[in-house]
């Protein structure tokens, strides 16, 4: 159908615009130093955890050429749908206004992601299950990574907008702050492996895991890098309890259940 290529049409273009907006704020004119500034704070990772985007545009660029395959036409038309274009819209919006200093408009938008990918997130696991490699890798796989790093940057985002790094450190406060995020940001990532149970999400853990870890190599306040670190140890190892139950020989549905869905 006419509308069907339409939106496939869309999502090569706003694909298209996204990279280059990503690519932009990346080796473009950088932010002015009192941005930079303000925008550190005691849970600011380090800046390794960025090429995870640069898998993620690798594998919606994955998408937006399987998009157009057979086996990929009813999740990429009913399970994804609109909400692609208006995902990419949204966080290229939330790009700009981070690199310009909008903190606190930024993380309305980052939620408003936020809040697109993860009905795409869902619709797909509850409806469309992955069929074949090609269904893990190119559909299901870029929306769990995005997921993942939406949720940690909403995180990140909200730190950004209400609080601000000091000279004489963090506070009793912001520790407490920034254990609580750590504890939701490893709870999200259990989450993300026990609500699909047999089909248990790794790579959205995974994402969770090693942004929790670049917060604890780039910071150096003792409750918070060392909280940090717990909180990717647990988010890491969550995954492989069903090996690990293998191996020591229990045997129950959501124990023994892979890791890919």
């Amino acid at each position: 159908m006419a509308s069907h290529i339409f939106q496939k049409v869309a999502n090569v273009v706003v694909y298209l615009f996204f990279l280059s907006a990503t690519v932009y704020s990346l080796v473009g004119p950088s932010p002015v130093d009192d941005v930079i500034l303000e925008g550190q704070t005691y849970i600011t990772p380090s800046y390794w955890i960025e090429y995870i985007w640069t898998l993620i545009h690798l594998l919606l660029g994955g998408f937006v050429i399987y998009q157009w395959f057979e086996p990929a036409h009813e999740a990429a038309i009913h399970g994804v749908g609109w909400h692609f274009v208006i995902s990419v819209l949204l966080s290229s919006a939330w790009l700009a206004l981070l690199k310009s200093g909008h903190f606190i408009i930024g993380f309305i938008f980052v939620l408003l992601t936020a809040a697109s990918v993860t009905c795409v997130f869902y619709k797909l696991t509850k409806d469309y299950p992955t069929q074949s490699w090609a269904d893990k890798l190119f559909v299901h796989a870029p929306f769990s990574l995005w997921h993942g790093w939406i949720v940690y940057s909403a995180v990140i985002n909200l730190f950004q907008a209400f609080t601000h790094v000091k000279d004489n450190g963090p506070s009793v406060w912001i520790r407490i702050l920034a254990i609580f995020a750590f504890i939701f940001l490893s709870s999200t990532a259990i989450g993300y492996v026990e609500y699909k149970k047999q089909k248990g999400d790794v790579t959205g853990a995974l994402v969770i895991g090693l942004g929790l870890l670049a917060i604890f190599t780039n910071q150096h306040d003792p409750w918070i890098h060392w909280s940090a670190l717990a909180a990717a140890v647990i988010t890491l190892i969550y995954p492989a309890r069903p090996y690990v139950f293998k191996l020591v020989g229990h045997d129950s549905n959501a124990e023994n259940a892979p890791l890919l869905g």
